[in-house]
């Protein structure tokens, strides 16, 4: 059953996917509501499920991470040990992103590595039991990714542009207290200075301080949030590319048109099958119908193959998965 939102509400989700930090406040200013009305809103689209919580965005490339995505399709797995799975997979440390999918394969899985031999170990740990069960694996690497606003929400919005994962091979050194900190705000990111100080027994400046570092050497791109799209009844793909010799131009193409059309919300540079992947959250399936199109119509020359996949439900999603 789809729960009914309003325009007011869609605009509180926008404003808080595109900086979950902004208080009542300044949502307010920009809704047309007040701070208790906006308050009680996102109360209740939180009591709805809509909003699952609020999370930090952190760039892995500066934390020394590799980030690899991982695409299985499976046979003869009952439903008993795909559960079994998937509790295990959501159990590691490592896993950012974990989701089933209908179409070419059946899961994906993101994790970050510091190397491609801690990576071989680690799916060698994490599948030798299901090994007998897997069909066929596509890995691909994350070369470079960008998010992007959810415009489609709201009607005349322009779409704004957040690097998620780019950097040189340079790692960023963090303390005690920028990891604890990083931690909590993996899931509670609308914390004030003053309840994350009392987490953390420091004072509210320092809070203050360390976030305004961690932004500036950014290791912290924003602040976003859980969004369950099931819930609104929107849909969600993945969209395969493959180019003829793909190069820098196509890439920039790629990604201007990605700024461009509401509904892609993440675009990603990759190494390995495909040269890159567009993520799609889409209300209605002309909207996806269109984007295809749109993509056709510019490669009609350059575009080799592509693949689209549906996300049917998120198991897990976050940026800071340690």
């Amino acid at each position: 059953m789809e729960t009914k939102i309003d325009l007011k509400d869609k605009k509180i989700l926008y404003e808080l996917d595109k900086n979950s930090r902004q208080t009542n406040k300044q949502i307010a200013k920009k809704v047309g509501l007040s701070k208790q009305v906006v308050g009680n809103r996102i109360k209740r689209l939180t009591n709805l499920g809509i909003i699952e919580y609020f999370f930090v965005k952190t760039n892995p490339s500066l934390l020394g991470y590799i980030h690899i995505k991982v695409y299985l399709r499976f046979h003869n797995l009952t439903k008993d040990k795909e559960n079994n799975l998937l509790d295990n997979l959501i159990s590691q440390d490592n896993i950012y992103w974990l989701a089933s999918l209908r179409g070419k394969y059946d899961l994906v899985f993101s994790i970050y590595v510091k190397n491609l031999s801690e990576f071989s170990e680690k799916f060698d740990d994490l599948f030798k039991k299901y090994i007998d069960y897997i069909l066929d694996r596509n890995v691909v690497v994350l070369e470079k990714a960008f998010t992007y606003t959810k415009s489609f929400l709201i009607p005349n919005k322009q779409t704004e542009e957040i690097v998620y994962s780019e950097g040189d091979e340079l790692e960023m050194k963090l303390d005690n207290l920028d990891i604890n900190l990083l931690k909590i705000m993996n899931k509670e990111a609308r914390l004030s200075l003053v309840e994350l100080a009392g987490r953390l027994k420091v004072s509210a400046d320092t809070i203050k301080y360390r976030l305004k570092s961690l932004k500036k050497r950014n290791i912290i791109t924003g602040y976003g949030t859980k969004i369950d799209f099931g819930k609104l009844k929107h849909s969600y793909y993945l969209i395969f590319l493959k180019l003829y010799n793909m190069n820098l131009s196509k890439y920039k193409k790629i990604e201007n048109i990605s700024k461009l059309n509401k509904n892609i919300i993440v675009f990603i540079r990759t190494i390995g099958e495909h040269d890159t992947e567009l993520e799609v959250e889409v209300t209605r399936k002309e909207e996806l119908d269109l984007l295809i199109q749109t993509l056709k119509d510019i490669f009609v020359n350059e575009l080799k193959d592509y693949e689209l996949i549906e996300v049917t439900k998120e198991h897990r999603m976050t940026y800071y998965p340690f």
